[in-house]
Formats: C-alpha cells, sequence, structure tokens
C-alpha cells in the first residue's frame, strides 16, 4: 500500500488483494484507508515527510459503523467505488495531497464485505463465480499534480541533458503519457547506451580488453548493431542474472516506430525500459560503490 502511494502515477493499477475473501481483510471501503501512512513530499517544509490519510466528513457516516455495505459500494455483484482521501502532513499538520481513489474487482463478490451477516433478501443469490476476485486500486485524480521526483542514484548518473529526459519521462508515465514517456526513454536510451557500456568495462568483473575492442569496432561504424549484440558474455555476473542480454534489449527498443503503438501499448513499452534501465544503472553503481568501500578498506589495513 505505501508502496502504491507513494510512487504510482495516475490509472496504474495496484493490487490490493489476490484472490479475495471477504472478512477481516483491510483496503476494501473508504474507512479502511483511515490513518494509513505514508512518506510524500511536503512543499510546506521543501522536505520528505510521513503523511497519514482522513477521509472528508461525507464519510462521517460511516465511522465505526458494522453492517451490511455491499449497497453502497458494490455494483452487478462487483466492488466499484472511488473516495477522496486526504493525505496530511504529520509534521506541519497543514500540508495535504488529495487522491482520488477507484477501489474495484475484477470479478463477482457473492458474499458481503465481512461486515456482518446481510439482510435476509427474496433475491436470488447469483451463481458463484469461478474464480476469486481481485481487489485493485487505482489513482483517478490528485491535487496538487503528482510529480515523480527522479532516483538519485540515476539522477547522478545521467548528465542534464539527460537528466531532464528523464524527469519528464517518469513524470509522463505518472500522468499515464504513454507516448510521451516513450520518446523521452527512448532518448536515453540512444544517448547514453555507449556511456553504459563504457561503465560497465571499468568494473572489475568485466571482459575489459573483450568490450574495449567491441568499442573500437563499434566507433568505426556506429550505425552496426555488433555492441550490442556481442557484449552479453563479457558483462559481469551481476547483468546476466536476468539470464538475457539486457544491453541489446535496451537497444532494440529504440528501432520500432514510435507511432505504431497505441497509448496503452507505448505506456506498457516505457514502464518496461525504465526498470531495465534503472536496473542496469544500479548494478554499475553497486558494484563501483563496493570497490571504492573495499579500497579504503584495504588503504586503512596498509
Amino acid at each position: 500500500m505505501k508502496e502504491f502511494l507513494e510512487d504510482y502515477g495516475l490509472y496504474k493499477e495496484f493490487v490490493l488483494h489476490k484472490e479475495y475473501t471477504p472478512g477481516g481483510k483491510t483496503f476494501v471501503i473508504p474507512t479502511d484507508f483511515i490513518g494509513q501512512t505514508f512518506e510524500y513530499k511536503c512543499e510546506k517544509e521543501e522536505a520528505y515527510r510521513t503523511f497519514e490519510i482522513e477521509l472528508e466528513p461525507s464519510y462521517e457516516p460511516y465511522y465505526g459503523i458494522m453492517y451490511n455495505l455491499s449497497n453502497d459500494f458494490i455494483i452487478d455483484g462487483k466492488l466499484n467505488h472511488t473516495f477522496k482521501a486526504i493525505c496530511k502532513c504529520k509534521s506541519c499538520n497543514e500540508y495535504h495531497v488529495e487522491f482520488q481513489l477507484h477501489v474495484y474487482s475484477n470479478n463477482v463478490i457473492l458474499e458481503d464485505l465481512g461486515r456482518i451477516s446481510k439482510p435476509i433478501s427474496n433475491i436470488p443469490e447469483p451463481p458463484p463465480p469461478k474464480n476469486k476476485p481481485d481487489i485493485l486500486i487505482e489513482k483517478i485524480g490528485a491535487s496538487p499534480e503528482i510529480s515523480i521526483l527522479p532516483n538519485k542514484i540515476i539522477k547522478n548518473y545521467f548528465d542534464r541533458e539527460s537528466n531532464k529526459w528523464y524527469y519528464k519521462g517518469i513524470n509522463a508515465l505518472a500522468q499515464n503519457f504513454g507516448i510521451g514517456a516513450l520518446a523521452y526513454f527512448r532518448r536515453i536510451v540512444e544517448k547514453e547506451l555507449i556511456h553504459i557500456v563504457e561503465s560497465i568495462k571499468k568494473l572489475p568483473d568485466s571482459h575489459n580488453s573483450e568490450i574495449q575492442k567491441l568499442l573500437d569496432k563499434h566507433n568505426e561504424n556506429p550505425k552496426v548493431s555488433t555492441i550490442y549484440d556481442n557484449i552479453f558474455e563479457h558483462l559481469p555476473s551481476s547483468l546476466k542474472v536476468l539470464g538475457d542480454n539486457p544491453i541489446k534489449l535496451l537497444y532494440n527498443q529504440t528501432s520500432e516506430g514510435l507511432h505504431s503503438l497505441t497509448e496503452s501499448e507505448s505506456l506498457e513499452k516505457a514502464s518496461k525500459i525504465l526498470v531495465l534501465l534503472e536496473f542496469v544503472i544500479k548494478k554499475i553503481n553497486e558494484e563501483k560503490s563496493e570497490i571504492k568501500d573495499l579500497k579504503e578498506i584495504v588503504k586503512g589495513l596498509k
């Protein structure tokens, strides 16, 4: 739940409950969210602080009441409702953000929501679902507008131009603008991929001389993708854990026509490129940091 509140942009699904069984679960109806805390940027204090969820006053009649809530939150047998979560900074106790949240199930929920038994009714029960439903949540509105801050490790790796694209890309992703996000991430890959290869070459577990040969051939003819096709066997073990070539996977994303994809396809592809790009850069940073720490230890032992 903290991950969803802190990191998810608009219209990005988050699974609250897998194969939900009514009774005793949290995060199903609005009052379940009261008191949930997460870290977020307080603009008044200009720092990350702990925020806590409250509900708008219209939900006060539900506070502490235990009765069947199906008529209020279930439509056509499925959980489906929206509500406003008011999230207040616990430090200054003034600054707040508001999320319009949509909670829903992907299948029929037969029983009530586990509060107490249903009232007697002559309406026949629907047939039991073949599969237990998942309960999902998404942000469908935010005030102020959601702004995702760059990962510090990635930010420190890029130059000013790439950081500008990175910031715009992650925020386009947060606003569900798939084509825009994909365009920015592709620019980054096109510009930074050789820089990434050069960084990998310097890692102790890499085959330095073999990667340099590939770089030399690439510099002679940059339009040929030989370096991306042949680098996998020379990568450090930390970048081989995927069982596939992460450098070639990133390179391949620059070849497909941008406007041949729909908005939803672009959104999915942009999300995956971002995860893979951050994975590679974080692994490079981890190995460089480890070597730096070991050098300090060796220096201290001399």
